[in-house]
């Protein structure tokens, strides 16, 4: 998600509770990866369907989102990120 969050920026995002009216496109969400259960992955909603969203990644050349796994279910959201904690260096 450079340049929006680099390594090492902490966090904290509020559990989704599946309230479709909080969604909407730009938002950052931390989702279940789809092809790693066990991994979370922070993107950006970039459009939103009646329940599936495509995310994006900000860093476009880089990134591994929906234009590689598709739409994903809102039942793989975990949170909206509510605070971004930058690094201290």
């Amino acid at each position: 998600m450079y340049p929006t969050l680099k390594e090492g920026d902490l966090i904290i995002y509020k559990p989704f509770k599946n309230f479709d009216n909080e969604l909407s496109e730009g938002l950052l969400v931390v989702v279940t990866h789809p092809l790693r259960k066990k991994t979370l992955i922070v993107k950006r909603i970039s459009k939103i369907y009646s329940e599936t969203i495509e995310i994006l990644g900000d860093n476009e050349s880089r990134s591994i989102d929906s234009r590689q796994f598709g739409q994903i279910h809102t039942n793989q959201l975990q949170g909206i990120v509510e605070t971004i904690i930058p690094l201290q260096t």
